[in-house]
């Protein structure tokens, strides 16, 4: 009986791995595109564009935190432990 559960496969199954396109071959160097713009014209257009995602965020994380500060009551003052003065 022991000997027939030590004997029988693995209860977890081991995936077949196969090929995911049939006669697929890598591209050669000459079926790889070359630039058509200047480098620097490029890196220029894209430093625009991460610049302005980054002022975007500056702003946005500046008005939460501007509206979070002025909308939420930090209780900086034990005003109820004061004794009132008059």
């Amino acid at each position: 009986m022991i000997r027939g559960l030590l004997a029988t496969r693995s209860v977890l199954t081991q995936q077949v791995r196969g090929k995911a396109l049939q006669n697929y071959a890598r591209p050669s160097i000459d079926e790889i595109g070359v630039p058509t713009e200047p480098w620097k014209q490029v890196h220029d257009k894209n430093q625009t564009k991460f610049m302005m995602h980054l002022l975007v965020g500056i702003v946005s994380a500046g008005a939460t935190i501007t509206w979070f500060c002025n909308t939420i009551n930090f209780n900086m003052e034990p005003t109820h432990l004061m004794k009132n003065e008059k």
